[in-house]
C-alpha cells in the first residue's frame, strides 16, 4: 500500500505531504485541492502505462488530462520543478520533473534519478482501479473490450465496461475479501455478491445480460420485483454506483481503488451504505482513497468504526481548505479523527457543517 504521498509545486499546492491509511476520504468544498491528490497519482499511472514515468510526465490522457506544464506548475512558485513522492513499505520513491516553456506541454522533463521496483507499488499494478466522478449514464448496449475486463482487470475509468466485466467474470469470479461478502448470501460468485449489495440501494436487483459478441457489445438488464428494465428505465443510480461497487468487490487485500463522487445520483440511504461498504472492503486490507461531498457517506464510515466494522486508525480523514498568509492564498488541509464511538475529534469550520448551519438559520 502507498502510506504517504508528498507533492511540492503541484496545481493548488505549494506543500503538500499526506499521510495515508487502508481508507481515506478527501472532503473540501470545491477547488481546494481534492482533486489534485488524486491527479498526482493518476498522473503516474498514466505516464507508467505509456512508457514515459522514466522520461517525463504525460499530461494529457485516457487516466487525466491536465492540460499544460503551466497548468501544473504551482503558480507561486519559485521554480520550474514539479516535485511528486510515494512512500510504500518504508521506501521513499521520488520524481522531479522541469516545467519549460519552450518545450513540449504535454509532457514535463523528468530529472530524477530512474526509481526501480516500481511494481511493488499497487498504483501500477493491474489491481489498481479508478472510478471517475464523470461515469457512462445508463446506455442500452455497453462496448465490449477483452483487454479492458480480462488483461488490465478494469471496469473502464468511466465506467464504460462495467456491464462486460459482469458478462465475462459475473459467473467464474469469486470475491476473495471476505469481509466485503455480503451476510445474506452464501455464493461467493461476483454476480450475486453484486446483485446483494446493490439490493441495499435499490431493493430486489437481479441482473440479467445478452452478449453480442460479433458486434463487439453486451446489453444489461434489471430485474427490479416483478419486472425487467433496461438501464435507461431504472435511473442514472444503479448504473453510476455498480463500476464502483465492482471494484470494490474484486479488490483483494493490499488493492488500491480510486473513487470520485460515489454519492452521485444516490439517495442518502444508499450514499450511507456506500460509506458502509467502503468501510467493510478497507477493513479487508484494500486502500481505497475517495473524495466525497457526502455527509451520508461520512456517517456510513463513522458508524462502520462505532459498530466495530473497521478500526478508527485504519481511517484517515483530509479536509482541504485555504487560508490568507502574507497575502496569498494557501491551501491546506487537516485531519479530524474518528473516535472509537464514531464522533469526531475536532470539527473544522466548514467540515461538513452545512446542516447545522441551515436549522440554525431555520430556527
Amino acid at each position: 500500500m502507498i502510506s504517504r504521498i508528498h507533492i511540492r509545486n503541484f496545481k493548488c499546492f505549494a506543500n503538500l505531504d499526506l499521510e495515508l491509511s487502508n481508507l481515506n476520504v478527501l472532503t473540501g468544498v470545491n477547488s481546494m485541492g481534492k482533486s489534485t491528490v488524486i491527479q498526482a497519482l493518476l498522473l503516474l499511472r498514466q505516464s507508467y502505462d505509456m512508457g514515459a514515468i522514466t522520461k517525463g510526465l504525460i499530461l494529457n490522457g485516457e487516466a487525466t488530462k491536465i492540460g499544460t506544464g503551466f497548468d501544473l506548475l504551482y503558480r507561486n512558485s519559485d521554480t520550474d520543478e514539479i516535485y511528486i513522492a510515494i512512500g510504500t513499505g518504508g521506501v521513499k520513491y521520488e520524481w522531479t520533473y522541469r516545467y519549460e516553456k519552450a518545450s513540449d506541454f504535454q509532457q514535463l522533463m523528468k530529472m530524477s534519478p530512474d526509481t526501480n521496483d516500481l511494481e511493488r507499488i499497487n498504483i501500477f499494478q493491474n489491481t489498481f482501479s479508478y472510478v471517475s466522478a464523470e461515469r457512462i449514464g445508463p446506455q442500452r448496449f455497453y462496448e465490449k473490450s477483452y483487454h479492458e475486463v480480462y488483461e488490465k482487470n478494469q471496469v473502464g475509468y468511466r465506467g464504460e465496461h462495467f456491464a462486460d466485466y459482469i458478462a465475462e467474470r459475473g459467473f467464474e469470479d469469486k470475491v476473495e475479501n471476505k469481509a466485503v461478502r455480503h451476510p445474506k448470501v452464501d455464493s461467493e460468485l461476483l454476480i450475486y455478491q453484486l446483485e446483494a449489495w446493490l439490493s441495499e440501494i435499490s431493493p430486489g436487483i437481479h441482473i440479467s445480460h445478452k452478449n453480442y459478441s460479433e458486434a463487439g457489445i453486451v446489453s444489461m438488464g434489471f430485474k427490479v420485483q416483478d419486472g425487467e428494465f433496461t438501464p435507461m428505465n431504472v435511473g442514472f443510480g444503479i448504473s453510476y454506483v455498480a463500476p464502483i461497487v465492482i471494484s470494490l468487490l474484486k479488490a483483494k487485500p493490499g488493492d488500491l481503488v480510486l473513487i470520485e463522487n460515489p454519492e452521485a445520483h444516490l439517495h442518502p440511504k444508499g450514499q450511507r451504505k456506500m460509506g458502509e461498504l467502503i468501510s467493510i472492503a478497507c477493513a479487508g486490507g484494500v486502500q481505497v482513497i475517495v473524495e466525497t461531498h457526502s455527509d451520508h457517506l461520512l456517517n456510513g464510515v463513522r458508524l462502520s468504526v462505532k459498530n466495530g466494522h473497521i478500526d478508527r486508525n485504519a481511517v484517515r480523514l483530509n479536509y482541504f481548505y485555504e487560508e490568507m498568509l502574507y497575502g496569498k492564498q494557501i491551501h491546506r488541509k487537516c485531519s479530524p479523527a474518528i473516535l472509537p464511538d464514531g464522533s469526531l475529534s475536532d470539527w473544522p469550520e466548514g467540515f461538513f457543517d452545512e446542516w447545522d448551519k441551515a436549522i440554525e438559520d431555520l430556527f
